[in-house]
């Protein structure tokens, strides 16, 4: 009897035994989660950088990934860019490799934002941004990672636009250089350094591996590091540079096409009787406008410069070519109308390859014909000329425009542009 009790005795002890480990266990765990957030507000100041107490910089690693790049809006002289900016840094204070705290993981997020805002990070900003905004859905696009050696990640989905001098010299054969620089806002040097960090062989800037550009090619990437001077102290600043190539695609449809059409409209009027007036005056000055309109249409998504851009060229060509032909109607409609004189000398004697076959040509070789009484022969002689060389000046211009500024925006990513 008496065995039996000690038996029931001690099964009754150990089960009690074991409700109170569990008991024990779960309190502690509980407390654990709990002292994290009790460490963050009686312990950890935010206000103070890692590096404080040892009188050292904080080295801010800086990674980014260009998640899409907005076209270039050449009238603003901006572009806006889609990135993840991913920043790290060893932060001691949250070393947890000796503390029994969530021990079975590697590294725990941060998610809740006001234990995010009670932990130290970098007051990174963009020099050269407009706007920027952080991407709120589903939820605020914010990553804070700690790991358990004290290494801290911080990563944010951004859209920030952009300013970038652009130069229009050889627009649209152009290629410009745009960038952005990130610094410290209110930490100098001696408390804030930023460095490019390669991360398992990603580049500092990443891209998709097809990334579209609207007009734009993206030849190159380029990083640097910085120290810029202020009066109020020297910052560590990290630069980024794009090299782009403008696509010739868009404005060989949408301007050089059109403009040549127009142009070779108004030699049209080359074939038309010089004294067809409504005919050869609507023509040329239809032409003349139509390609005013479209010139304008072009100077609309350009700022107002002051050099000569190649679209000036091309365009100021054309206008010459067309108001050319509407001025050599006028000078034939005068010719033809211009009455000859017996007291003057014929000017000069037309070349058979020139005289043609006209009805009053065919007159004069026949015996007793009148002589005609204008110079409406020499204006025809005047239009048969212009046939062959407007087209050909036009020619002549094309065999220069287009090799020279292919060549100078093959060359153009050479050439350094103010870059922010």
């Amino acid at each position: 009897m008496w065995r039996r009790r000690c038996g029931t005795t001690g099964a009754a002890t150990a089960l009690l035994c074991a409700l109170l480990l569990t008991m024990l266990q779960a309190t502690m765990a509980r407390y654990s989660r709990f002292n994290f957030s009790q460490y963050l507000e009686d312990e950890y100041d935010s206000n103070e950088s890692p590096g404080e107490d040892k009188k050292e910089p904080t080295v801010v690693r800086v990674q980014m990934f260009i998640n899409s790049f907005g076209s270039l809006n050449a009238a603003n002289m901006d572009y806006s860019i889609d990135v993840f900016l991913r920043q790290s840094w060893v932060d001691e204070r949250l070393n947890f490799t000796n503390i029994k705290y969530n021990q079975e993981r590697d590294n725990f997020t941060v998610i809740d934002p006001e234990r995010q805002a009670k932990i130290w990070k970098p007051d990174t900003y963009f020099n050269n941004v407009k706007e920027a905004s952080i991407h709120q859905v589903t939820m605020p696009n914010i990553l804070l990672r700690i790991h358990r050696d004290g290494n801290i990640l911080y990563s944010m989905r951004v859209t920030l636009r952009l300013t970038c001098s652009m130069g229009f010299k050889h627009y649209p054969f152009d290629a410009q250089k745009c960038g952005t620089s990130i610094s410290s806002y209110a930490n100098t040097i001696d408390v804030i350094k930023y460095e490019w960090v390669d991360v398992n062989g990603t580049p500092p800037i990443d891209t998709p591996d097809h990334l579209e550009i609207a007009q734009f090619d993206l030849v190159n990437t380029t990083t640097t590091s910085y120290v810029e001077k202020y009066v109020t102290g020297h910052f560590s600043g990290l630069k980024v540079n794009f090299d782009l190539r403008r696509q010739n695609g868009y404005h060989v449809l949408q301007t050089y096409v059109p403009t040549i059409l127009i142009v070779a409209i108004s030699w049209v009027s080359f074939w038309l009787d010089p004294n067809a007036v409504p005919g050869r005056v609507s023509l040329g000055v239809t032409t003349l406008l139509t390609l005013t309109t479209l010139a304008s249409g072009i100077r609309a998504q350009l700022p107002p410069v002051s050099y000569v851009k190649a679209i000036d060229v091309w365009i100021g060509m054309c206008m010459i070519m067309v108001f050319g032909a509407l001025l050599e109607f006028t000078f034939v409609n005068w010719l033809a109308n211009r009455k000859i004189l017996k007291s003057r000398p014929v000017p000069f004697v037309i070349p058979k390859c020139l005289a043609g076959s006209d009805a009053l040509e065919e007159e004069l070789e026949v015996p007793n014909a009148k002589p005609p009484t204008t110079y409406i022969l020499y204006a025809r002689c005047m239009d048969r000329v212009c046939r062959a060389l407007f087209p050909g000046g036009f020619l002549l211009f094309n065999l220069i425009y287009w090799p020279y500024y292919l060549y100078k925006q093959t060359q153009a990513h050479k050439i350094e542009h103010f870059a922010p």
